[in-house]
Formats: structure tokens, C-alpha cells, sequence
């Protein structure tokens, strides 16, 4: 399987987290994210010799918010599990249409001792992919059927879950991705001169989404590894 050479630079307008990326292990809601996340970590074993440094895992978990974090606690409850990626980042990679009580949710993943990431997407997954393609806005791009209809024009065909050669057409060679980091962060600044935060205001911040900020740091280390 060929994979376009992504190009990894990112103008750094922002800071992003201080500490260096290195072993990733994900948990991801459905197998749309888990393709996602695997178009990068098949670049990385591609090219080990440059990103020896770089891990990415992806698991899927199969369900709601509530169900990933369910899943990832009894995962890394194994002796086995837990030894293995003990040194890895975990993430929780998941949407906030569900469950109904998603901020409980949200406490519960943050409380949690195995120091999860949440790198969360609202209203859904798909809300990030649009975001390759254009700024999204809470006036028109908080509906499922919009998102799927703005996908879908973007693409110039139907957008359907779980499709590897419509990730790879969303990702490229990785401008569309750049682009989706700089319209999430212009969500993110908009939403913190309203003083909103996802940990209690989640339903007030559609769209929204904090995967950029994993993406931005991959892109990041692939570059400092030119």
C-alpha cells in the first residue's frame, strides 16, 4: 500500500504542549478514528529510521464516550497491558453526542489514576474531518446531517464511516490537515473569550474539538526529525 509522503511542517502559532512526543496509545470510539490515527503510525513504521522515537497505537473500543473509558479502565487493569504501555500516552478519542450525561463522563475520564488525554470531538469525529476542509461554525456545522453533507460536498463524493481511501483523500499530503489545525484553534480562542471550558460547558462549544492538539504535536515531531 503506497502512502503520499506527508509533509510534517507546521508554523508554530501556538504553544503546544511543552513535553516531547513519543509512545501513543489510543482509544478510539469507532474504527473511523482508529484508520485515522493508523495513517500516520503505518508513515512512522514506513520511515523508522527517522521516527524511531514515535509510536502511535490505536484501539478501537466500539462505542459511546462512556463505553471508550469503560474499556480503556478494564484494558489497562491487566497486569500484561499495563506493562506493556506503561510508558506510552494515553488518549481517549471519542465524540459527545453520547451518552446524555457526557459531562459526567468527562469528570469520570479526567479523574481517572491512568491520566488520560481526552482528545474529544463534538459534535462527532466527522466534525474534525470537515474541519480539513473549511472553518466550521457553530451556526451551521452543529448537525449531524450538515456535517455529513458539507463532508460529503467537500469530497466530491458520499462520505461513509470507516472508509480508508476516504481518510486517506481527507488527510493528503497533509495541507488539509494543517488547515484543520488552524480553523480548531480559531474555535478554541473563541470559545475561551466566552470563558468556556469542555470540562463543564461541552454543550455550549459545538463545534469543538482538542485532537488538534495530538495532531499538531505529531506533526511537529516528524518535522524536528527531518
Amino acid at each position: 500500500m503506497v502512502i503520499a509522503r506527508l509533509n510534517p511542517f507546521l508554523p508554530r502559532q501556538v504553544e503546544t504542549r511543552p513535553s516531547h512526543l513519543g509512545k501513543v496509545l489510543l482509544f478510539c470510539e469507532g474504527q473511523t478514528e482508529v484508520i485515522y490515527f493508523e495513517y500516520f503510525a503505518e508513515i512512522i513504521q514506513k520511515n523508522r529510521n527517522k521516527y524511531a522515537h514515535l509510536d502511535i497505537e490505536s484501539i478501537p473500543a466500539n462505542g459511546n464516550a462512556q463505553q471508550v473509558l469503560n474499556f480503556a479502565e478494564s484494558f489497562l487493569l491487566d497486569k500484561v497491558n499495563m506493562q506493556k504501555y506503561s510508558l506510552y500516552e494515553k488518549h481517549l478519542v471519542f465524540d459527545c453526542d453520547a451518552p446524555r450525561e457526557i459531562e459526567k463522563v468527562l469528570r469520570d475520564m479526567l479523574a481517572s489514576t491512568n491520566d488520560y488525554t481526552l482528545s474529544l470531538t463534538n459534535l462527532l469525529f466527522e466534525t474534525w474531518l470537515l474541519m480539513h476542509f473549511e472553518q466550521v461554525e457553530p451556526e451551521y456545522s452543529n448537525s449531524k446531517r450538515v456535517i455529513g453533507e458539507r463532508l460529503s460536498y467537500a469530497l466530491g463524493r458520499e462520505y461513509t464511516k470507516a472508509d480508508s481511501g476516504l481518510i486517506r483523500q481527507i488527510i493528503g499530503n497533509g495541507d488539509t490537515l494543517r488547515n484543520a489545525i488552524r480553523h480548531a484553534h480559531v474555535l478554541e480562542e473563541r470559545y475561551s473569550q466566552k470563558e468556556l471550558v469542555y470540562e463543564t460547558d461541552i454543550r455550549q462549544m459545538n463545534p469543538f474539538t482538542t485532537v488538534h492538539l495530538l495532531m499538531e504535536r505529531i506533526l511537529l515531531e516528524m518535522s524536528s526529525s527531518e
